[in-house]
């Protein structure tokens, strides 16, 4: 089967539907032109495959591009041999001084042999944009930090090779920041960071601490910054897409290696759909990407391991297990997904909060439509994936007429017809999509990481209180599904951090976004010793990864762990241990 969940159902909704399908499509890159965005992998000629279905095809890489696809000719690229397999964009979320110290960062800052400030390396900053006109990403001399700036809701002149948005030049940027005003600024380089998710992130990554006089100072503080302002498909900033990402990686790594210089690549968004086991298509282009040029991608692994978002199970042969979760007032649309072993033959039935039920639902590779109480639902079976050789049962909820579903306790039961392994994995959305008052009624924090922080090759982490020592409630915690890969790889201070704003001054969050930029900006610290001074010029990608694990402080942990990784991030020691050897 080639297609995920969502583009089973999307595909099965009729012309009857069509309210519902509005509200469903939106969430996955519907346009109002009747286009739908369509990430596939492939082999061979998929230029071919667009034109012969009156796609638009953006490249990605030798395996992964986007079409956007009429929708009426999406069915058809099922029958392609090119293609092996399509999905839908997903949504992603952003996972929202001590710690430097915490880190050992200030020590190989500010002292011998050390004495490392990121210069000659690239930040390569994925998110909700920047505010470059804060003094803390600007020169001495005013001038700017930024290399470039790609927008891509913003549409005018995109970067060579992408379709969408527009890019800003160092040379633009610094013409902006002559202006006296910011109207001035904006009138030539209008792209603004406006939820200062973006500019908190960098500043703790990279910012050099000139607005704040020395008090406030990142990671790298003289590393250079190359930025992605995710944007179509968005909601209000809020909300970003796997696709949208994907290209931004392509492009980071891209104008990288045209400008000879390493990057260390931030992502501090993720989301709670697919497998969680390393083989969604997002993370496959992640661990792709990441053997490319000199290049680490850092991952964080969410805020969902308080937020009972998910839960997990056990069914034997000729038994029944279930799980139930809560749905709020006024909710007027809710998916899941639950994934197990393809092997296993499972029957689900759900049960309203009123007690009215489905018939069970035994697999088949057609979506379904069920009506309990004032709630469609729709399910499918997607399996075995391509990906990773499993099983997911999807549903989606939506209220009829307009209405919201009907709120109260919900329940899935899972009857084992034929069972070998029995596990099942159950997923709903992340607490910023699904509200505060929707979530699983018996909760599970392991297996709590979001995607992608599941990606092997990716440096995955999770955050810990540096004045406690103790882990953050809210870092998502491994391992990755079936225990297939150990992660979180690390750990880094990710609680009442201080860094930029968008106002021009500095804020405190926390969150696994916050975490994740101090292990960049230490990335950028090894590959400045490594291949800008000559030390180690093989120093990024799996290499540098194991060396940063080596020299993790495990201070009273038992490592590996679920919670930890291999243990709380300290560059110096990473760093003495290469200084000893090269």
């Amino acid at each position: 089967m080639k297609t995920d969940a969502a583009l089973q159902i999307i595909t099965s909704l009729s012309a009857s539907e069509e309210e519902v399908a509005a509200q469903y499509l939106s969430n996955y890159g519907f346009e109002a032109e009747g286009r739908l965005d369509i990430i596939v992998k492939y082999n061979g000629d998929i230029d071919r495959v667009a034109r012969e279905q009156s796609a638009i095809a953006q490249i990605i890489s030798t395996k992964f591009a986007v079409l956007s696809v009429p929708r009426q000719n999406v069915s058809a690229l099922s029958n392609y041999t090119e293609i092996e397999y399509m999905e839908t964009p997903k949504l992603l979320t952003y996972n929202l001084n001590k710690s430097m110290t915490g880190s050992c960062i200030k020590t190989v800052q500010n002292n011998r042999p050390y004495n490392l400030t990121g210069k000659g390396v690239i930040l390569g900053i994925i998110d909700s944009g920047i505010q470059y006109a804060h003094r803390d990403f600007r020169n001495l001399d005013g001038t700017t930090r930024i290399i470039s700036i790609w927008d891509q809701g913003i549409d005018g002149a995109a970067p060579y090779g992408f379709k969408i948005g527009t890019e800003y030049t160092r040379a633009q940027i610094n013409e902006a920041l002559t202006m006296p005003n910011a109207a001035g600024r904006l009138s030539i380089v209008p792209s603004v960071d406006t939820i200062g998710h973006g500019t908190h992130v960098a500043g703790i990554a990279g910012g050099n601490g000139n607005a704040s006089n020395g008090q406030y100072i990142g990671a790298a503080p003289e590393a250079e910054f190359i930025i992605v302002k995710l944007g179509k498909g968005g909601t209000n900033g809020t909300f970003v897409r796997n696709v949208e990402i994907m290209l931004a990686i392509k492009y980071v790594v891209e104008k990288a290696r045209e400008l000879g210089m390493p990057v260390a690549i931030n992502l501090s968004n993720g989301m709670n759909e697919g497998p969680h086991d390393g083989q969604s298509i997002i993370e496959q282009y992640v661990d792709e990407a990441a053997q490319l040029w000199k290049t680490n991608i850092v991952v964080a692994t969410g805020n969902e391991a308080a937020n009972q978002t998910h839960t997990q199970g056990e069914v034997y042969q000729g038994s029944v297990s279930s799980f139930s979760f809560q749905v709020a007032p006024n909710q007027y649309s809710y998916s899941l997904s639950v994934w197990k072993a393809f092997i296993d033959t499972f029957e689900f039935e759900i049960v309203s909060p009123a007690g009215t039920r489905t018939p069970k639902i035994a697999y088949s590779q057609k979506a379904r439509t069920f009506i309990l109480d004032k709630t469609r639902i729709y399910v499918t079976f997607v399996g075995p994936s391509p990906l990773n050789g499993d099983e997911e049962f999807a549903l989606y909820l939506s209220g009829l007429n307009s209405a919201a579903i009907t709120d109260g306790a919900w329940s899935i039961n899972i009857y084992g017809k034929d069972v070998v392994n029995g596990e099942y994995y159950v997923w709903g959305p992340t607490r910023e999509l699904a509200g505060d008052d929707t979530f699983m009624l018996e909760p599970v924090r392991f297996t709590t990481l979001t995607t992608p922080s599941t990606a092997r090759n990716a440096i995955s982490v999770g955050a810990y209180n540096s004045i406690t020592n103790q882990i953050a409630p809210f870092s998502g915690v491994g391992y990755s599904r079936n225990s297939a890969t150990v992660k979180p790889d690390l750990v880094a201070p990710g609680v009442d951090i201080t860094a930029t704003s968008i106002t021009g001054g500095y804020i405190r969050y926390s969150g696994t976004s916050m975490a994740t930029p101090h292990v960049t900006g230490a990335v950028a610290l090894m590959m400045q010793w490594g291949i800008v001074q000559h030390n180690q010029p093989f120093l990024y990608g799996e290499f540098l990864k194991t060396y940063l694990l080596k020299g993790t402080n495990r201070n009273n942990i038992e490592v590996p762990n679920p919670e930890w990784g291999y243990g709380r991030l300290c560059v110096k020691t990473s760093l003495d241990l290469l200084i000893r050897l090269f």
